[in-house]
């Protein structure tokens, strides 16, 4: 690479708004994922982003369900979303809205004798459509005070023309009808593939473009077993029609989880979440929507409270929770499954191997080589990153950053990639030149006896050195 080359990556590189990602509160869609959508999807992604649309202002949709944690609470120290208002908060983990589009919309089924489908861990909302309305207006979330609060501040965005070219000059006549266009919009972001993207490992394995390690095909193979794990009972692995599974069947069940001590003592210690029973009747208390195991390494805390930090207690307490007394006792003691799970004779070795296995549905599974982190040497390598602009054509460079100090990298190695030979997937790393954030969707650690995986954001800092030097602003580990 020429200096005058490595000159213009360090300009555009420069190019950055540090105030309103110093806090790395959220991830938001690359320019290159930003050009594929339509009109009306591009309107749903501003109002997804939108902080202003809160009481106070500060909170939008993607606070409680970021990019950069598979559409999840990117929060790794609370089992509950933080609300706009201070010190005011949930009582649930917040779900993952990916593939949220493709819940039924709420019924039940009379011959299984289940509800199935809609939204929200207890089914409140029958759709999409109607559970995008309700976050703006909850207390504990947007809490804005009424529906015509939340258009007034749409009037007053600078997407209002936008809003006008979707729906026509006189949508925002009728709150009614201007709200219920609002959600809509919302809705047809959520149908996009940055909501659904099926680019995990097990869907390529399922393609035949890769192969699973031993461990992962034992995994699997416990995970099917009726007489083992039997997890696809209600986490459906295959489909009759070929189509991509969703490992959901949309049902509810009560898994005997216990409760959550941080939330009983934000709630009070006899706070009690019955969930779907508070939607339907007190006959399905305690049962909570089967979740899809897409992205779950990403989504920790588990379980609608969030009480198990990994998903190897997870998968522990469905082995054991009937013979191991380390187990508190069930959050709701009525409807408990006790035919599926509770004492499953899983051994440590097929416990492991059904968490490896489900570490296989994260979306973003490179095809390119991987970004790695050495330990020993302190060295990111990024054999691809995406520099991206709206000022400017996305080029891509290999790179690697060598750790200095503390929290920060310092890129010791920037060479430029001809784009024709660069196959541009998920797990790519993009560096946004308008933001000044390098995103890390998947950095592996080798160097340990157990592979690790990380999501990770750097923020570029200014330099008048010439060295271009990042701090690290967010970091989770991945189960």
């Amino acid at each position: 690479m020429t200096s005058k080359q490595k000159y213009s990556a360090y300009i555009f590189m420069s190019f950055a708004f540090f105030n309103q990602n110093a806090l790395a509160k959220t991830t938001t869609l690359s320019l290159l994922e930003t050009k594929t959508l339509t009109l009306e999807q591009q309107l749903g992604k501003k109002i997804f982003f939108d902080e202003n649309l809160s009481s106070p202002k500060g909170q939008s949709c993607a606070s409680c369900h970021d990019i950069k944690t598979a559409l999840s609470d990117s929060l790794q120290d609370s089992p509950v979303s933080l609300g706009a208002v201070t010190r005011r908060t949930g009582t649930r983990n917040t779900p993952s809205a990916g593939y949220s589009a493709f819940s039924p919309t709420f019924y039940f089924d009379k011959k299984e004798g289940l509800y199935i489908g809609g939204q929200f861990l207890d089914g409140r909302a029958a759709d999409l459509k109607a559970q995008a309305k309700i976050p703006f207006l909850n207390p504990d979330e947007m809490n804005n005070a009424d529906e015509k609060t939340v258009i007034e501040k749409i009037k007053a965005s600078n997407y209002i023309e936008l809003f006008k070219q979707v729906y026509g000059d006189t949508i925002l006549t009728d709150v009614t009808k201007a709200y219920d266009q609002m959600a809509q919009a919302i809705v047809a972001f959520e149908n996009t593939a940055n909501f659904n993207q099926f680019t995990s490992k097990y869907d390529y394995f399922l393609a035949g473009r890769v192969t699973l390690t031993e461990q992962e095909q034992k995994g699997l193979a416990l995970f099917e077993d009726e007489k083992k794990g039997n997890c696809a009972a209600c986490h459906i692995s295959k489909t009759e029609d070929g189509s991509l599974p969703l490992f959901t069947d949309f049902t509810y069940d009560n898994l005997g989880t216990p409760s959550n001590p941080k939330i009983l003592a934000l709630k009070g210690a006899n706070f009690i979440d019955v969930g779907l029973g508070q939607t339907v009747g007190s006959a399905e208390n305690g049962k909570f929507k089967v979740p899809s195991l897409r992205n779950v390494a990403k989504t920790a805390p588990y379980m609608h409270n969030g009480v198990f930090k990994d998903l190897k207690d997870v998968v522990d307490f469905y082995n054991t929770r009937d013979v191991d007394g380390k187990w508190a006792k069930p959050e709701v003691a009525t409807n408990v499954n006790t035919e599926e799970l509770g004492d499953l004779n899983l051994t440590d070795e097929e416990v492991d191997a059904i968490v490896v296995f489900m570490k296989t549905l994260t979306d973003g599974y490179p095809i390119e080589k991987q970004s790695i982190f050495s330990v020993e040497t302190g060295r990111i390598t990024l054999p691809f990153v995406r520099i991206e602009g709206l000022k400017q054509k996305d080029t891509f460079y290999s790179a690697q950053l060598q750790k200095t100090e503390g929290d920060f990298f310092e890129v010791v190695a920037l060479n430029q990639l001809p784009t024709a030979n660069v196959l541009i997937d998920k797990a790519m790393p993009y560096y946004s030149a308008d933001t000044g954030i390098l995103e890390l969707p998947l950095l592996t650690d080798t160097d340990k006896d157990e592979i690790k995986s990380y999501v990770q954001q750097l923020l570029l800092i200014p330099s008048e050195t010439g060295k271009i030097t990042f701090k690290v602003l967010y970091s989770k580990k991945l189960d």
